[in-house]
């Protein structure tokens, strides 16, 4: 048993649980820093068991803000007074959807907005227009659909306390889409000028956290990394998505400039023209052979414990086996491309066959 707990807690710190670190955001006038709030991780076991029965995987990212809806692009970040008012209409729906800020009190109504616009204005430090950096961030926290939605914003409260206690902030919940999800806006800098400045290890850190409040609520969730799931393929970006969207339905001239290149790139590798060559690739093999590796060792272990353990071992082997082939966006891209040129052609050899058959006929 020692033996067995002991496996499953290396394969823990070899998927970085509970062993990601939060970025700390600098002062730059006095020179201190925030300190990032522990993660309470669940334990090695309950982490193993959620991941390879597939709990539903919360999702937390940075948009850059509200959407140009002529041109589908992202209205500047939010560097100013103005952008801000923008954006903060935007996620109470000009004063339709409650916002909630950092003392708990309900402001609902365009005057309720104005007011939370001007108490963030109040000390000077950002400017109504043309400002220079971002000084407030829209943090999205959401889930699958069929989720509660109620927990969903209970868990987000939870999460921006412990977060941004020291900031202004507001939280609205969106009731328009399938996924339950809640917008937060926080201001950059903190009541003693210390600003956030969020990279990656802090967005894998505040899954964790959220994903800790969800369970709280009695909620099922979970935050791995996408290497442990075996998803290759990153998220497309919003803005990409949006303008490509855009596209298809007529309302843009072209797709994205991304979408467009790698189309270019798959029509040349398609017609047999130069390789595209994903210096990536190597990486993703590598990282998806090691995740393999550590599952197996788990596995193995497992299978020489008793019963719940040998069942958890088939577990994890079926998950293994499920994953998702090592393929890239540009190479599913490509095949379809072959795929669908093969098909041209068989339709057009068939053609001829039948008009010659046609004259066959007619000569007799």
């Amino acid at each position: 048993m020692k033996k067995i707990d002991g496996v499953i807690k290396d394969w823990g710190e070899r998927t970085d649980y509970g062993h990601v670190k939060g970025r700390k955001g600098k002062n730059i006038v006095g020179g201190r820093y925030s300190k990032p709030a522990p993660t309470k991780a669940p334990a090695g076991r309950d982490k193993l068991v959620s991941t390879v029965r597939k709990a539903p995987e919360v999702m937390v990212k940075i948009t850059t803000g509200r959407k140009d809806p002529n041109t589908g692009k992202p209205r500047p970040i939010m560097t100013d007074m103005r952008s801000i008012k923008d954006h903060l209409d935007y996620i109470s729906r000009n004063g339709d959807v409650e916002l909630e800020d950092e003392n708990g009190h309900i402001q609902a109504g365009k005057e309720d907005v104005r007011t939370v616009r001007n108490a963030w204005a109040d000390d000077g430090s950002i400017p109504y227009e043309n400002g220079k950096r971002r000084e407030a961030f829209n943090i999205v926290l959401s889930m699958p659909p069929g989720t509660d939605r109620a927990s969903v914003k209970n868990a987000a409260r939870e999460f921006a306390t412990e977060l941004f206690n020291n900031h202004q902030y507001v939280f609205a919940a969106h009731e328009d889409e399938k996924h339950p999800h809640v917008h937060i806006s926080v201001k950059a800098a903190d009541k003693d000028g210390i600003r956030l400045n969020p990279r990656k290890n802090d967005l894998q850190r505040w899954r964790e956290i959220f994903a800790e409040k969800l369970r709280e609520q009695g909620i099922e969730a979970n935050a791995t990394p996408r290497k442990v799931r075996g998803v290759v393929k990153k998220a497309e970006k919003q803005a990409v998505r949006h303008i490509d969207q855009g596209h298809v339905i007529g309302g843009r001239k072209s797709s994205s400039r991304v979408s467009a290149s790698r189309r270019e790139a798959a029509e040349r590798e398609a017609s047999g023209g130069q390789k595209h060559v994903n210096p990536a690739q190597a990486k993703i093999v590598e990282q998806r052979k090691q995740v393999q590796h550590d599952f197996g060792t788990v596995a193995r272990t497992l299978a020489a414990g008793d019963k719940d353990d040998k069942t958890l071992a088939v577990e994890i082997v079926r998950f293994v086996q499920q994953m998702p082939p090592v393929r890239t966006r540009h190479a599913e891209q490509v095949e379809a491309l072959q795929r669908s040129s093969v098909q041209e052609g068989q339709t057009i050899d068939r053609t001829p066959e039948k008009g010659r058959g046609e004259n066959k006929d007619r000569d007799r």
